[in-house]
């Protein structure tokens, strides 16, 4: 690559475009994905729905800013997406056509599944519940200035970042003809919980004869304090009537029917006090009964199914430092790997994520990336052959020089365990200082994908270190598990034993080491440094660190978080919670630490970080604290100029203690 005219810098958040959601038609003839922009003039994220026939040329879907999701008719000639926003809406495009909205709604929309015939589309829209009549007060008569209402609720479960809170009422599916005539008609009614995003993988399909839709949910009253029991229903399309197909403990998702209409395959994770539930592949008959499990002996969590034929299953799955697509042979749960290098849903950090579609011939449609590819549109044919039909960051790439690739290492961690890990390298002599960049979750992983931060670090002259330490996804139940009810602990014992490898390198300047890290991230960033002095700076960014106010503030707090602490509660044993919150350890802490907060933030609340900043100042720590103005958790939802403040932030408190390279 020619030299380039410059390295890359944060103010380039606003220069890269990333691509999500790939669909390719039944017929392989033509395909779409969610493409998003980072305008700087805005400093928003510009979602579009990007469409090609001719796998050469794309064009921007009329009326498609703010799209969500895409799916394409049984002919693949029309395709309806949804797009969000204040006005929610349903939209049908016909190749070569118009771009017909179908219903425009004043309450949320989701999922999408065409009828067999293509005649009809369901959709679920929000509901909203009145308030209890035992409140009283009503609302402002007209001329009268109120403040906004009270907000209610009696539910444990109300709230959900980058959502924000719920309204009460149900998600309710609806069926509306393909060409909008006579308008939308309700399937449901009554009270039906769908499951939270970071819970359930959502599920809307129809039998093959067009008579049921097939959805998960709980119709239970009490769904708030029994989170984990979600069933498969069918409910019949004209008159509502409900039954429910599975019966299993856990949460049943994703229903699929198989294309000779006999089979329905789904997902379930089973209700075991553990923090790590992996999803199995079950299949039962089309009308219900006796499931068998499918993937039993197959040592992965399954994100999302496909059939490829009424013998087998596609299934999209985490392996280590990689996300795959594989074929499950529904008869005996035989394997065969297809591909390793789908991109995870967002470019910003190397996490895993990232899903697939499946055209009638078997060509697969999916993202691709690695550690220095950001992503693009990519079709695997039944051959074999991969052939990637996008460059979206081509001429960024050229303009910086490209970016830098990530060395894979397998190295010693604690207690016997092989641990994965990644080193990122300048592209310029070393020795280099190197910063320790640690994943969420915890319960998720890192991988040979793209990172906006690392890369931008590596440019401000950093070497980059990932590491997937006991508690990461893709290396099987146990290694999982290993953290069940210790973190954070292991996974830190996991983390200097890496960094202690790597720092032995010539290539790294060990006298200048630094730590950062998101959530989870957060956490052992102050984990590390009340344990050691070793590090220059910390930067830590939405950390929990007080496990009693987390699990009674956060969305997930009294339903994950209570399973991470082993199912005690906090006035059962305080003891417990306080032994591992990083605020007790605040008085050991010597290591000037950044803290950074999102003031939105419902998964780790802002207070949390508050608290550490407060006992870092009271201890006499060099410390500051950096907030995000209606910001909530996901660095992937981040308005572009507060995601590039976070790595610009990041390394300017780097490089204010940072001690001068000594020459070679």
């Amino acid at each position: 690559m020619p030299t380039p005219s410059r390295r890359l810098s944060p103010a380039d958040t606003f220069a890269f475009r990333s691509a999500t959601d790939v669909q390719i038609s039944p017929t392989a003839g033509a395909l779409c994905y969610l493409l998003t922009t980072r305008p700087r003039a805005s400093d928003t994220r510009h979602t579009v729905l990007m469409l090609t026939t001719d796998r050469a040329s794309w064009a921007e879907v009329p009326h498609s800013t703010g799209a969500m999701m895409a799916r394409w008719s049984p002919d693949g000639r029309r395709l309806a997406f949804l797009t969000g926003g204040a006005t929610p809406s349903l939209h049908v495009h016909t190749l070569g056509g118009e771009t017909r909205t179908l219903l425009t709604s004043a309450t949320a929309l989701r999922e999408i599944a065409w009828s067999p015939d293509g005649a009809r589309i369901a959709f679920q829209q929000r509901e909203i519940a009145a308030a209890p009549t035992w409140l009283g007060l009503g609302g402002a008569a007209e001329g009268e200035n109120w403040a906004a209402a009270p907000k209610f609720t009696d539910r444990m479960l109300f709230r959900h970042d980058t959502v924000g809170e719920w309204p009460e009422g149900s998600f309710q599916t609806q069926v509306i003809a393909a060409d909008g005539a006579g308008g939308a008609k309700p399937v449901t009614t009554g009270a039906w919980w769908h499951g939270m995003p970071h819970y359930t993988t959502p599920g809307l399909t129809w039998s093959a004869d067009g008579r049921w839709l097939l959805m998960t949910g709980s119709r239970r009253a009490d769904w708030d304090r029994a989170p984990n029991d979600v069933t498969i229903h069918a409910v019949a399309v004209d008159g509502g009537t409900v039954r429910r197909l599975t019966d299993q403990p856990g949460m049943a998702t994703a229903p699929h029917v198989s294309p000779d209409g006999k089979w329905i395959a789904f997902l379930l994770s089973d209700t075991r006090p553990v923090s790590h539930r992996p999803r199995r592949v079950w299949v039962m008959p089309a009308s219900g009964g006796q499931a068998r499990l499918v993937t039993g002996g197959f040592d992965r969590s399954i994100d999302s199914i496909a059939w490829a034929d009424n013998d087998n299953l596609l299934v999209c799955h985490d392996d280590p430092g990689c996300r795959s697509v594989g074929r499950v042979a529904v008869a005996d749960g035989r394997y065969i790997p297809l591909l390793r290098d789908m991109a995870g849903a967002a470019i910003e950090m190397p996490y895993s994520g990232g899903g697939f579609s499946v055209a009638a011939d078997g060509s697969i449609a999916y993202v691709r990336g690695a550690s220095d590819l950001p992503g693009d549109v990519t079709v695997l044919a039944p051959s074999g052959q991969a052939t990637t039909l996008t460059d979206l960051n081509g001429a960024l790439a050229k303009e910086v020089g490209g970016f830098r690739p990530a060395e894979m290492l397998w190295l010693a961690g604690g207690e016997g365990r092989q641990v994965q890990a990644w080193l990122t390298l300048p592209d310029r002599p070393g020795p280099h200082p190197m910063a320790l960049e640690i994943h969420g979750g915890p319960y998720a992983a890192y991988g040979d994908r793209f990172a906006m931060k690392h890369q931008m670090l590596v440019a401000a002259g950093y070497a980059v270190l990932a590491v997937n330490p006991c508690g990461s996804t893709g290396y099987g139940e146990a290694f999982a598990n290993a953290l069940h009810d210790r973190f954070p602990g292991p996974d830190h014992d996991d983390l200097m034993a890496v960094v202690d490898s790597v720092a032995a390198r010539p290539e790294i300047d060990a006298g200048n080491l630094f730590i950062t890290g998101v959530s989870g991230g957060g956490v052992l960033t102050l984990w590390g440094i009340s344990h050691s002095s070793r590090f220059r700076a910390a930067v830590s960014i939405k950390p929990v660190v007080n496990w009693e106010s987390w699990l009674l503030t956060a969305d997930m707090g009294p339903t994950g978080g209570l399973v991470w602490m082993g199912d005690v509660l906090p006035w059962e044993d305080p003891a417990k919670y306080r032994a591992r919150s990083p605020l007790a350890r605040a008085g050991r802490i010597r290591t000037p630490t950044l803290l950074m907060a999102g003031e939105a933030d419902s998964r780790t609340p802002p207070t949390e970080a508050l608290q550490m900043y407060s006992a870092l100042k009271l201890a006499g720590v060099e410390t500051a604290f950096l907030r995000f103005p209606a910001t909530s958790h996901s660095s992937g939802v981040m308005r572009p100029s507060l995601f590039a403040a976070e790595v610009s932030a990041t390394i300017g408190w780097f490089e204010r203690f940072r001690a001068l390279t000594p020459q070679v």
